[in-house]
């Protein structure tokens, strides 16, 4: 009678189970594996937002000097954007907190303007840190007044700022200086017809053009 029982009651309870696969059953809503997919969530957001304060975290002004084709702040970073891979991290009323590529470093001199520094150390553009700063973009090639402190006299020449090397100078030295030097508009129009788009200060420098190619 007993061996009868104990069989009865395995075979009620096989049919009681019946149609239920081994692996479903699941006594709470908690992850079978604590270190699924789904457990580093939280753990990934807290990185995310340590990750942002890093060296190449640079503070910039919000208003930028419009170079020569740009119509608005809004192009100009869209432009910085492609030409030097920067990303705008967060805005303030006078100030943007701006990711830039490794290597990049804002100096601040005892005087003068800070000087935003690409990894080769070529000062790529200028800016106070007044409230109402100014970015100050600067080109690869531009003409510049050179003095000499025992005539006082000046000259004019094209430099190539990427690599510090002189492509062209004045021939004659005046009282002179800027615009206003006897040989400003032979140099502008050697500078023209070499580098046409040299007022556009996001181009013919070597990060920008490979950038803007891919």
């Amino acid at each position: 009678m007993k061996k009868g029982k104990t069989k009865l009651t395995r075979e009620d309870a096989e049919r009681l189970f019946a149609g239920l696969s081994g692996g479903s059953a699941r006594v709470s809503s908690r992850p079978e594996n604590p270190f699924e997919a789904g457990a580093f969530e939280a753990v990934k957001r807290v990185d995310d937002e340590a990750g942002l304060w890093k060296d190449n975290l640079i503070t910039l002004p919000a208003a930028i000097e419009l170079p020569a084709g740009y119509e608005s702040v809004s192009r100009m970073r869209d432009a910085m954007v492609r030409a030097w891979r920067v990303r705008w991290v967060r805005e303030g009323k006078n100030e943007v907190v701006t990711e830039f590529p490794e290597g990049w470093t804002a100096v601040r001199p005892e005087n003068g303007p800070i000087a935003l520094r690409d990894p080769s150390g070529v000062v790529r553009a200028l800016y106070g840190w007044a409230a109402d700063a100014e970015l100050k973009i600067l080109p690869r090639y531009l003409v510049e007044s050179q003095a000499n402190s025992s005539s006082g006299l000046g000259s004019l020449l094209v430099r190539d700022r990427g690599n510090g090397q002189i492509l062209e100078r004045s021939s004659t030295w005046s009282a002179q200086t800027g615009t206003h030097h006897p040989d400003w508009i032979r140099l502008s129009a050697w500078l023209d017809s070499r580098y046409p788009a040299h007022r556009d200060p996001l181009r013919y420098w070597d990060d920008c053009e490979e950038n803007l190619r891919n």
